[in-house]
């Protein structure tokens, strides 16, 4: 019986083990994602992403993880590669092809769904895809992306 409870203790403990060396998503990701008028940025139930401030992107500990160009290339912070482009119109193009706009409400949109929010007093409703891109837990080149952002 004490060889049983000794072999049951060690599963539990590689179970756990294993449960807790999943991969969790970063932190600075979330469910539709809202970029508030002051930059902030924080998911649907109001916990703290990070932050979008003049052209740049940051983690809720204000590590920089994008950058916004004047020119619209969006890049990840640690990334020579554009991960795609601002349009004059003010929708974004990845280098993947995915189209995200922002409505003039602030909605965010990716293929018809909406994914993100900008609030109204936020002045650069184009910034909506780099909401998408570096906060939303629905982008699928997250994965893709967050590498090259840390």
């Amino acid at each position: 019986m004490k060889t049983k409870s000794i072999f049951m203790v060690v599963i539990m403990i590689f179970a756990c083990a294993s449960i807790n060396a999943q991969d969790l998503p970063p932190k600075h990701r979330g469910m539709h994602p809202i970029l508030r008028a002051d930059g902030t940025v924080v998911d649907e139930n109001g916990k703290p992403l990070g932050s979008i401030k003049n052209g740049k992107v940051c983690d809720v500990t204000g590590k920089v993880i994008g950058i916004i160009a004047e020119t619209g290339d969006v890049t990840a912070a640690n990334s020579k590669g554009v991960i795609g482009v601002i349009q004059k119109d003010g929708s974004f193009k990845s280098k993947k092809g995915h189209v995200v706009t922002t409505d003039p409400d602030g909605l965010v949109k990716v293929a018809g769904k909406a994914v993100a929010k900008v609030e109204a007093g936020y002045k650069e409703k184009s910034h909506g895809c780099a909401l998408h891109c570096f906060f939303s837990a629905e982008n699928k080149d997250a994965k893709e992306i967050d590498e090259h952002a840390h």
